[in-house]
């Protein structure tokens, strides 16, 4: 199979990692032959196309998928995709970034161009304006409206501060800035300034669109914004790996070999402060950088991007989470670095990496969320490079993930105490697939959490839902006092024991209770399968009848049992479901006091 994918951005990136992972032959088409790229499946080609010679290409290449993983704005090149696709008889497939929600409110309005947003800012001449839609633009805002009071966010290039001195725009006048940078300059300037206006783009969450819209509506001043444009039809649209392996298996008939292994954000933002120091030195400019992972390994990524000013250096990553279902996976993730007068390595604050609000996480309170074992690699890679150059300097170090804050909330972070983004962390350096370790370490630190915060009593779950409804039972309970296992019973009782709590209760439903009292410690769906006669033979020693003895033979749900029996405390198969439940996590628990609370499809609770 051979696929031509279309990237310049990190969806492609993170896209031809996906496709490497499948050892799936592919080109990866750019406009220009900037930025790095490197490939175990791919090849790169650059170069602007138009529809021919898309067709011609998948036509001499035998092209079996085309993949758009473009820019939004590209519009020109979605449409010859799609086009070209037509012609050559090839499906497209789209590869999207999260986009932020259109938000309905007097203060946000939408455009399709500029000149449009301009013509109406020009009609109600507002004269205080603040440009958020990047130096490309910069020159055309400048002439159309050459009387208006307007500063222009820019970031800290010097290719930047010449298309703004060319253009005529004053110093002044600038808001320079690093990349990922938050809006904290601009809600300064919204507030000493009295600004009348802000034009972006619909740039998405990378963009910082959302934190925009936020000000927007928090000052009551329009945000003009360009829309993205509309795409072409697509065979299908997807957003991550997952969907990518499960369009290719439906389409093409394509199997995973293996599962694939990946790294964790801590490597990500190691090697990202590694190569940003050394381009802070003034060292060159690199394709790829390397670190030692805890166990000794040597572990090499491909950057992303690069970036420097007179006073500061910034490197990124495409995060490559391999197989497991990782939020991250796919993003990208940096570090910016500047010196410091305090004469040592400092962590501050990046955008999309969350604060610490909470005590015992092993990071001081309000300071961004880079776990342990991640600070002492980064730590350990910047000493070594400032011993090599011997320089005597302190450095802060931001570590950004530009995406983060939207994601953080799919997280256990706010369960934390972890606001406002992700968490960097990470012990070995590498993500194992489908990692029972990695799930139960996180468990381990909630449960830590909570006992450093008092929490004498613990209330254990399988979901949100289920947590739901516990909550209504123990409103007197501190929220870090609720966690949840999943399916992984027998692992939270049993790093409980010498935890430091004195009692435990356990919510379960229905369908995970009926393989709990079969003997199941580990209730996923893929080890346990429901067991008739495990059911029916307890019905029978509650002298059920033959007719209800049948209908629970008949059922393809666990749940099913509340429409067999009635769902209250008073009902013998539930008091016998819940003996035999407690009889086998008895067998696991040593040192704290325990109950199973069983919890009905319809939240009720026995």
């Amino acid at each position: 199979m051979k696929i031509l994918l279309f990237g310049g951005t990190t969806e492609g990136k993170a896209t031809s990692n996906w496709l490497d992972d499948l050892e799936i032959s592919h080109f990866y088409s750019t406009k220009t032959s900037s930025g790095n790229y490197e490939s175990k499946f791919g090849q790169r080609i650059s170069g602007a196309m138009n529809v021919e010679e898309i067709w011609t290409f998948c036509e001499e290449s035998e092209i079996d998928l085309l993949i758009d993983a473009a820019h939004p704005f590209a519009e020109v090149l979605h449409h010859s995709i799609s086009v070209a696709a037509i012609h050559a008889n090839v499906p497209v497939l789209r590869v999207e970034r999260d986009a932020v929600p259109r938000m309905k409110s007097e203060f946000i309005q939408y455009h399709k161009t500029l000149a449009s947003i301009l013509a109406d800012l020009h009609a109600v001449d507002c004269a205080k304006i603040i440009s958020l839609v990047g130096v490309k633009a910069l020159p055309v805002i400048h002439k159309t409206m050459p009387n208006a009071n307007i500063w222009y966010r820019i970031l800290d290039f010097p290719s930047s501060l010449e298309i703004a001195k060319a253009a005529g725009v004053s110093r002044e006048k600038l808001i320079v800035s690093a990349a990922f940078e938050g809006m904290k300059s601009i809600e300064d300037l919204l507030n000493d300034e009295g600004i009348e206006a802000m034009i972006t783009k619909e740039s998405g969450y990378s963009g910082l669109l959302d934190q925009k819209m936020d000000l927007a509506v928090k000052y009551q001043i329009p945000l003009y914004v360009i829309a993205r444009p509309d795409l072409p039809n697509y065979d299908e649209t997807i957003t991550n790996r997952e969907t990518l392996q499960k369009y290719l298996k439906s389409k093409f008939g394509l199997e995973r070999k293996e599962l694939a292994p990946g790294f964790t954000s801590g490597t990500c933002a190691t090697i990202s402060a590694k190569a940003a120091l050394k381009l802070l030195l003034g060292d060159k400019l690199n394709q790829k950088e390397s670190v030692a992972l805890p166990d000794g390994e040597i572990c090499e990524m491909q950057l992303h991007q690069n970036r420097w000013g007179q006073d500061f250096a910034l490197c990124s990553v495409v995060k490559n989470s391999g197989d497991d279902p990782d939020v991250t996976d796919g993003m990208e993730i940096g570090a910016c670095l500047r010196w410091n007068d305090v004469n040592r390595i400092r962590f501050v604050k990046g955008e999309g990496v969350g604060t610490v609000t909470l005590n015992g996480l092993g990071i001081p309170l309000g300071e961004p969320a880079v776990n342990p074992v991640p600070r002492k690699m980064i730590a350990f890679e910047l000493e070594q490079i400032l011993e090599e150059y011997d320089v005597h300097r302190g450095i802060d170090v931001s570590v950004f993930v530009p995406v983060g804050k939207k994601m953080g909330a799919k997280t256990f972070n706010p369960k934390l105490g972890i606001v406002d983004g992700i968490s960097i962390i990470g012990t070995s350096g590498r993500i194992k697939p489908y990692s029972l370790e990695a799930y139960i370490q996180s468990i381990k630190k909630q449960l830590d959490l909570a006992v450093h915060n008092e929490n004498k009593h613990i209330v254990v779950n399988s979901g949100g839902r289920s947590e739901r409804y516990l909550k209504k039972k123990f409103p007197h309970l501190d929220d870090l006092a609720f966690l949840q296992y999943g399916n992984f019973i027998g692992e939270i009782l049993t790093i409980s024991n010498k935890s430091g709590i004195e009692k435990l209760s356990m919510g379960i439903m229905t369908g995970k209770a009926v393989k709990l009292a079969a003997g199941y410690l580990d209730t996923h769906s893929s080890k346990v399968v429901l067991d008739h006669e495990f059911l029916m033979g307890l019905a029978r020693d509650c002298r059920y009848s033959e007719e209800i003895i049948m209908k629970i033979g008949e059922m393809t749900m666990g749940r099913e049992l509340e429409e067999i029996f009635s769902f209250s405390e008073d009902e013998l198969f539930f008091k016998v479901l819940k003996s035999k439940c407690v009889r086998v996590c008895q067998q696991v628990i040593e040192d704290y006091d325990f109950e199973l609370l069983l919890i009905s499809n319809q939240g009720e609770i026995i």
